[in-house]
């Protein structure tokens, strides 16, 4: 069980950590490039055969005259996803500018199957790792749920579907939205739920954490502690539309470490970690979801905007999205006290835009877990995956318009 810093610097006047980790902050520079898009080669065009020739596949998208509706663009094929508004089958199927078909109604909240949080976040569409010819789709190919080092499961109320979060927060696409969580992913009154402060097991997991993680805010100290607690990951392996240039995601992301762990080693983080042919910054570790600074994702954040106003360690929050967005979650905003100054608080709604090389398999993993240790959860919502044919130049995460 951790003490509280303020109680002890109020009983014994000292600067007080949990564990024995500093709480100092250490500095850190540096900049980080712009992601850079590899164009693939022809072998990674879907459907790609040894025995395709220019003949019979002329725009060389690896589709074969016969399997594809338009041989004279690279960009419309049986693996393409349609464009709204453009006027074209783009992915041949014989309809025109038609929407995507919704999957995310009636998910149970307590689903057992990875793929039904694929869903909840948008991506419908499944295929097969050999699939070839016109049956080359894009779409998922597996999703499985596991700890960070991916030798185990986590805790079945650490991941869940939601319809709602809490009363006032809804999904941002479709019926329902994807919840993961150090704690649980479960608001009052449901199956499951455990209250703050400890919110899950104290013996739920004790992973490794991704490669090069753990990582904090810059001037902000690293945990001393090898291990990433409570962790749960949503892996999706993904063969892109041969016509899309890049992806987005939104995200909510809930802590109870705020306010009196800012900037400390105990952080509890979210990361989005791509595998991709595209360039990605190494400085980053796979991680596409960062705040304007290239900052991890944790209560240090900049994005952390829905709370009580307050200062700690010399770091302000002032706090506009005000506290609507926590009522009923089980992260409400409580008054601090001696006894327990966490005031909880969340991001709000944030959009992750990433670059990908048309038609190739990626892998993503959502990911969340305790840092230092298994007290003070957090939870990150996931919904609205969208696809898009415009390239971006960088990664991007902002709020949404």
């Amino acid at each position: 069980m951790r003490t509280s810093p303020l109680v002890l610097c109020l009983l014994l006047g000292c600067s007080a950590g949990r564990g024995d980790e500093p709480i100092v902050p250490t500095a850190d520079s540096g900049s980080t490039p712009e992601t850079a898009v590899d164009t693939g080669a022809a072998e990674d065009a879907p459907g790609f055969s040894p025995d395709t020739t220019p003949k019979d596949d002329m725009d060389g998208d690896g589709y074969r005259i016969g399997e594809d509706c338009d041989d004279g663009n690279p960009a419309i094929n049986p693996g393409a996803i349609e464009v709204p508004g453009d006027g074209v089958d783009n992915d041949c199927n014989g309809k025109i500018d038609e929407p995507l078909d919704g999957c995310d109604e009636g998910l149970a909240l307590e689903t057992k199957d990875a793929t039904d949080l694929a869903r909840a976040l948008g991506l419908c569409a499944t295929t097969t790792a050999d699939a070839k010819g016109k049956d080359r789709k894009w779409g998922v190919i597996s999703a499985k749920l596991a700890t960070t080092d991916g030798k185990a499961a986590p805790l079945a109320r650490q991941y869940g579907v939601q319809e709602l979060w809490g009363p006032n927060v809804g999904p941002r696409a479709g019926k329902s939205l994807a919840v993961l969580s150090s704690g649980v992913a479960r608001t009052p009154g449901q199956p499951g739920y455990v209250a703050l402060p400890k919110g899950t097991d104290s013996t739920t997991n004790q992973s490794a954490p991704p490669a090069g993680w753990p990582k904090n805010t810059k001037g902000c100290p690293v945990t001393k502690m090898p291990y990433a607690y409570d962790s749960v990951v949503l892996e999706l392996v993904i063969r892109t539309p041969t016509n899309a240039k890049a992806f987005s995601f939104e995200f909510d992301f809930y802590s109870s470490e705020y306010v009196e762990y800012v900037c400390q080693p105990y952080n509890d983080t979210f990361v989005a970690l791509l595998d991709s042919k595209v360039g990605l910054d190494p400085a980053r570790a796979g991680n596409v979801s960062f705040d304007a600074a290239g900052d991890p994702i944790n209560v240090n954040s900049g994005f952390f905007e829905a709370c009580l106003p307050d200062s700690w360690l010399g770091r302000s929050f002032t706090c506009p999205r005000g506290t609507k967005e926590l009522e009923g979650t089980g992260f409400d905003a409580v008054g601090k006290t001696i006894v327990d100054p966490a005031r909880n608080g969340a991001t709000g709604w944030l959009r992750t835009k990433q670059a990908i090389v048309p038609g190739e398999t990626v892998t993503l993993r959502f990911a969340i877990w305790n840092t230092g240790d298994h007290w003070l959860p957090s939870t990150v919502l996931l919904d609205r995956f969208e696809w898009s044919a415009d390239p971006t130049s960088a990664t991007v995460t902002e709020r949404p318009k």
